[in-house]
This record gives C-alpha cells, sequence and structure tokens, in this order.
C-alpha cells in the first residue's frame, strides 16, 4: 500500500510538505515551504534517500521557500511550470538577503532548484518512477497554481494545493470536474469556517472608497502581496474605469513584469495590459511625488511589515483625508493586524548605522479599512468542490491541511459528519492508502 507522510501544514499556515511512497519505495514530494515563526520553520525531517522528483503547487514561500534543502546533496527532477519558477526564484532570492533565520541554504542551492526544473503542463500526465504518475490542474488560486493528481500502485491521491472555487481578476476558478475518481484527497483548510463576502458587493465598496478619498484630496495606501494580490488590486481599479493616480512600488513591480512575459497564466492579458498601461512604476527616488499626489499606492509589503509600503506608511497614518485599504491576510501580531484590531501602528526596524532595534508606535488618523479579496475557497467552496469530487471507494479518505488547529480539526468533523473518513493529521503521521 502506498504511504502519505505530512511533513508540514498540520494544524498550521505554513511548511507544506507532503512525501507519497510507493510500495517500492519510491518518493515524491509535493511542496517544500517553510514557516515565517517559530523556531521550527523547515519541514519535519524524514528519510529521503529514494526521492525521485518534487513537484510545486505554486509559488508563495510557505509552499516553496525550503526547496533548496533538497538539492544541497542531490539532483532530482523538479516539477513546475515557468510563472511559478520565475518568481520562487525572486521570493527565495528576497528571503535569503533579508531573512535573520539561519536557514541551511544559500544561493548555490537555489541555482541548483532552477537548474533541476522541468516544465508541466496541466493535464499532461508526468511518469515519475514505475508505477507512478503525477498531472497538474488549475488550482485557481494565483496565476500558475495547480493541483497535483498522484497516481501510485494504482492508487489516486489529489494534493489540492491551495485552491479558489471563485473566478478572480487574475485566475479561472479550480473545477472538480476535471479531476478523475480518487482514492484520498489532501485538502487545504485555511478558510474552511468562513465565508466571503459576495466578490461583486467587495470590488464596488473597494473602488468607491478609493474614489471618494482621491476625489477630496488625499492618497490610499493599499499594502498588498508583491505576488499577484498587487496585481489584482490594480485590475479591480481598472474594472470599475477608476481615472485617478494609480502608483506602484516594489517587488510588486518586478511581477507585473514576470506576469506580462507569461500571459498565458493569466485569465486575461489583454485586461491586465490594459490596467498596466494606466499605472505608473516607481522607485524610492519618485516617492516623494507619490507622496505629494492625491492617488492609489500598490506596494508591498501586504501586511505592513516592511518593504516599500513602509516609506509611504507615517506620512498617510497622520492625515486624516488619507486611508490604508489592507486586502490580503493578516497574521496575528502584524502590524497590519494591529491597525485592525486596535487602531494603532506598532513597527520594528533596525537602524543600519547602530544595528539597534528602533521601536515606532503611532496613533492613526487616516481611515483605515480590510477588504477581504482572499484568494482562498471559503467553507461554502471547499465544501462544493470536495462534493463534486468522485471517490473510488465509499470511504471517501480526506486529510484537512493547510489553517489552524481549530480549522483543520472541525473541518475533519463537518466532513465526517458528511459520511468521510476525515482526519486533521499532525506533523510527521504517515497513512497507508
Amino acid at each position: 500500500m502506498p504511504k502519505i507522510s505530512f511533513l508540514g501544514s498540520c494544524r498550521e499556515v505554513g511548511r507544506s510538505a507532503i512525501l507519497i511512497e510507493s510500495n517500492s519505495g519510491d518518493q515524491c514530494l509535493l511542496d517544500y515551504g517553510i514557516r515565517f515563526r517559530g523556531e521550527e520553520r523547515i519541514p519535519y525531517e524524514t528519510d529521503l534517500g529514494n526521492l525521485k522528483a518534487v513537484a510545486l503547487t505554486h509559488c508563495h514561500i510557505d509552499h516553496s521557500g525550503a526547496l533548496p534543502i533538497l538539492y544541497k546533496e542531490r539532483s532530482i527532477p523538479f516539477y513546475t511550470n515557468p510563472l511559478s519558477l520565475r518568481i520562487i526564484e525572486t521570493l527565495i532570492k528576497d528571503m535569503i538577503r533579508i531573512s535573520n533565520y539561519p536557514f541551511p541554504f544559500g544561493f548555490r542551492e537555489l541555482r541548483k532548484v532552477i537548474s533541476n526544473a522541468i516544465f508541466l503542463e496541466n493535464k499532461f500526465r508526468q511518469k515519475i518512477a514505475d508505477n507512478f504518475y503525477i498531472t497538474f490542474f488549475n488550482a485557481g488560486h494565483i496565476p500558475g497554481s495547480v493541483s497535483i493528481l498522484v497516481e501510485v500502485n494504482n492508487k489516486k491521491i489529489l494534493y489540492s494545493g491551495d485552491i479558489n472555487t471563485k473566478e478572480t481578476m487574475l485566475t479561472s476558478p479550480a473545477n472538480p470536474i476535471d479531476i478523475p475518481e480518487l482514492d484520498a484527497l489532501i485538502i487545504e483548510s485555511t478558510y474552511a469556517l468562513r465565508n466571503h463576502p459576495p466578490r461583486e458587493d467587495l470590488e464596488k465598496s473597494f473602488v468607491e472608497n478609493i474614489t471618494a478619498i482621491t476625489e477630496n484630496g488625499g492618497r490610499v495606501l493599499i499594502p498588498a502581496f508583491g505576488v499577484a494580490r498587487s496585481q489584482e488590486a490594480l485590475l479591480i481599479l481598472n474594472k470599475y474605469n477608476y481615472t485617478g493616480k494609480i502608483f506602484i512600488d516594489g517587488l510588486a513591480k518586478e511581477i507585473c513584469d514576470v506576469y506580462l512575459l507569461n500571459q498565458e497564466f493569466l485569465r486575461d492579458g489583454v485586461s491586465f495590459r490594459r490596467a498596466l498601461k494606466k499605472a505608473q512604476y516607481i522607485s524610492a527616488k519618485d516617492r516623494n511625488t507619490a507622496k505629494k499626489s492625491n492617488g492609489v499606492i500598490i506596494a508591498p509589503s501586504g501586511m505592513l511589515k516592511g518593504g516599500a509600503a513602509i516609506s509611504f506608511t507615517t506620512s498617510i497614518l497622520k492625515d486624516p483625508a488619507s486611508a490604508i485599504y489592507l486586502i490580503g491576510y493578516q497574521v496575528e501580531g502584524s502590524p497590519g493586524r494591529i491597525l485592525l484590531d486596535k487602531g494603532i501602528f506598532k513597527y520594528r526596524v533596525k537602524d543600519k548605522k547602530t544595528n539597534m532595534i528602533k521601536r515606532i508606535k503611532m496613533n492613526v488618523k487616516c481611515e483605515y479599512n480590510y477588504f477581504d479579496f482572499s484568494s482562498h475557497a471559503d467553507g461554502i467552496g471547499l465544501h462544493k468542490f470536495i462534493n463534486n469530487l468522485g471517490f473510488l471507494n465509499d470511504s471517501k479518505v480526506t486529510f484537512c491541511v493547510h489553517g489552524d488547529s481549530k480549522s483543520t480539526t472541525t473541518f475533519a468533523s463537518e466532513l465526517v459528519k458528511n459520511n468521510y473518513s476525515a482526519i486533521s493529521p499532525e506533523i510527521g503521521e504517515t497513512y497507508k492508502i
């Protein structure tokens, strides 16, 4: 019987890593990411002596950040697509440069990851070992994201990765109808216990609020993740014909250029090109101009933990006519989360001259709000996705991962009530299928 070992993302969001092993001992890793907080930031250590392939669902660091570890002393086929590969190169380079955590790899190992990449088109069945195949399917999460079907010893296992069941400006939704009948499912649970607001209503409110602020002479800072969320915000502004100034800063600029070169991964490349023509890239020397202009500034980081967004934060926080609109998940304890919860801005920065930590705490005079433009399926979407999958047996084996302890365990309990053999695995556990 093939085995599934859970090396990460168990009752947590971070360090996604799933190991599939055949009866003969051949191994395939699905994702190999990091966790951003705590002492244990890399996947659970296990014997990977017979690893035949690594396959990636998407570029986000919590799914890809630990990949270089696998290439310290070996060369293994790495299955991905050109868009995801280009972005992980950028993200992991940045992580190596700025992280204070002693990750056990560097640029050499990252180069080996890139040199071992093999591009796999969606729906192409790729053999990786005897009686061992993988197939990519659109996951709808961000451009280039996939779910991975593993066929091993005549068993079919689907690893969803991060999925979205609703259309966004950037992606088409995941479609369970494309997936063959399964023996087991490994499903994300990030937002299993909540439902997102209606997308159309949210978009309209977002643009209406921005328009009101900027038409009255204010500025709107949109701290957004550089990958996908910044571009989503730009496309929403374009969809509703926002005519004010739009500035794009930081990593978001580089990802925009990557998307331009890989438009086949976008739902609507024409709209993206049109939207980008209405925006202005800015660099550090242009930021004073943006600060003095009434318009929209889209800049990472999405949680106000650093990046280009910090350059604008102080001046906007002091301005009652301006606003900060957060559009991505805010981790507990992050500056963005504290802003939303307490109406204050707390930030730590290292002084480059003295190497001392400087703490900033400010009361907020500007408007601030959160718009839930999630790229993950919510509870309704996850249940609908699962209910539209076919299973080859009555047990309907399902593993709930990639969510906090409450989300994964409660989601599993809900599925059990609907006659699924659902489990919320813990780190290091192995199951036979």
